[in-house]
């Protein structure tokens, strides 16, 4: 990852409740252990 540049899947999810980008993303993928992450509207 950081010695030979490979790129590496983080954090990938989904959300329901249309194309607003603001709201809750459930992860499906990614190394990161956090379950979900919330995106608020500025």
């Amino acid at each position: 990852m950081f010695v030979t540049n490979e790129t590496v899947l983080v954090w990938s999810g989904v959300k329901t409740g249309g194309n607003d980008p603001a709201g809750v993303y459930v992860r499906v993928a990614g190394c990161d252990p956090l379950a979900t992450l919330t995106v608020e509207a500025m």
